[in-house]
């Protein structure tokens, strides 16, 4: 018998990350010498641009410590003041620098914020599906989670009535939003943007406006929900997706000067200071002004030509329904009229394809009750070669239940 020591029960309400998860199980069985196709991935398929990686690798060779010291606690304000002009640049809004604070990554920017201002019975909504990591983070603060749907058919934009009917005066705290959207690839509409920013002031609560893949918009464009309600907005970002660095960990929070520095004291207690090489590698970027756009750019024109040749295989599964996601790097397929008659869920349809036919998607059962039939696809680091050839095993494990 082992001797456990006490310890937090809290931690319990974690679930681990599917893509970790499923990494798992692919590192496996590439040792066995098994070619996994990788549908799964939250991550880019394209590294930062040239010009910034030389100038890197030229700062290491310098005899300093610059890359290898403490750094404040907010981030370097030469970073946070670039973080400025860079909003101001791309989305026209004003900020100070004190009202930017930087942070290790995308989750740690969820992880301060809510920490910031959540308290135990508080009530969050959030869509129904939704990025799994905030159910993961709800559940842990002890705050309770009202999900709204947001279906296929409306090509998952929220739904104002049913958010209007769910909040509670007094007791509902905030509002998640992710856009564009992870997992489905929605861009939030001028309409329903304006109309949540409304409720937020109407009702004070917070909206937590998840931006990561902004730039990653293929039509459309994207809304920046602090222009609409400044001092109800909290936003994050994170540099994983551009200029695509997520095994270095940055990312920032935006927002009203006083919860901003609450957030960055939370930060300073988890990381004391976001990593320096990172910071100085997004600082070189967001000055080269043209080296960035032109770098957003090209990503943007290699990752549309995946997602249409994604949308092309898909559309060959007869049954399979799913929307042509507008941003961000997903599909949400919905496979209920073919999993269900023969007792399979996305999830069992997930183990399937990783086990026997060697692909890797996510379950849509992570990301929300509504979507227990679907799996999410990523299409950013497969070329379109292997992208076909794994949409098409997914076609023939579907063909193998039927």
């Amino acid at each position: 018998m082992i001797l456990r020591l006490p310890y937090n029960v809290d931690v319990d309400v974690l679930r681990e990350s599917p893509t970790r998860a499923i990494n798992r199980v692919v590192e496996q069985l590439r040792r066995r010498g098994v070619d996994v196709i990788m549908l799964s991935t939250g991550e880019p398929g394209v590294p930062p641009p040239r010009e910034v990686r030389m100038w890197l690798s030229k700062f290491l060779e310098e005899e300093s410590m610059r890359l290898y010291s403490y750094t404040p606690s907010p981030g370097f304000l030469d970073l946070r003041e670039a973080i400025v002009d860079d909003l101001r640049d791309l989305g026209g809004i004003e900020l100070s620098s004190d009202q930017v604070v930087v942070v290790s990554g995308g989750q740690a920017a969820m992880f301060s914020t809510l920490a910031s201002i959540l308290t135990p019975g508080d009530e969050v909504i959030l869509m129904d599906p939704t990025y799994f990591g905030y159910w993961n983070l709800l559940a842990f603060f002890k705050a309770k989670p009202k999900p709204i749907v947001a279906s296929l058919d409306r090509e998952f934009q929220p739904d104002i009535e049913a958010i209007k009917e769910a909040i509670v005066r007094g007791k509902t705290k905030a509002l998640i939003l992710v856009s564009p959207d992870n997992p489905t690839g929605r861009i939030l509409d001028w309409s329903t943007a304006k109309a949540i920013a409304d409720i937020a002031q109407d009702y004070k609560l917070w909206i937590i406006y998840d931006e990561p893949y902004r730039t990653l918009v293929y039509e459309g464009e994207h809304i920046y929900m602090y222009k609409l309600a400044p001092e109800n907005t909290i936003s994050l970002y994170a540099f994983s997706k551009d200029p695509g660095i997520p095994g270095w960990r940055l990312g920032y929070v935006y927002g009203p000067q006083w919860i901003i520095k609450k957030i960055g004291l939370v930060s300073e207690a988890i990381t004391y200071n976001p990593p320096s090489i990172a910071q100085y590698l997004v600082l070189t970027y967001l000055r080269n002004r043209e080296v960035r756009r032109r770098h957003i750019d090209y990503v943007r024109s290699v990752y549309v030509k995946k997602r249409d040749v994604m949308v092309e295989e898909l559309s060959k599964i007869r049954g399979a329904e799913f929307f042509k996601p507008k941003g961000a790097m997903f599909i949400m397929a919905n496979l209920e009229s073919i999993l269900k008659p023969v007792g399979y869920d996305g999830g069992k349809l997930a183990e399937k394809l990783l086990l026997e036919k060697h692909v890797a998607v996510i379950p849509g059962e992570f990301f929300g009750r509504s979507t227990t039939f679907y799996i999410r696809l990523s299409f950013p680091t497969e070329t379109v070669e292997r992208i076909r050839e794994g949409v098409e095993r997914i076609r023939e494990a579907l063909e193998d239940l039927k």
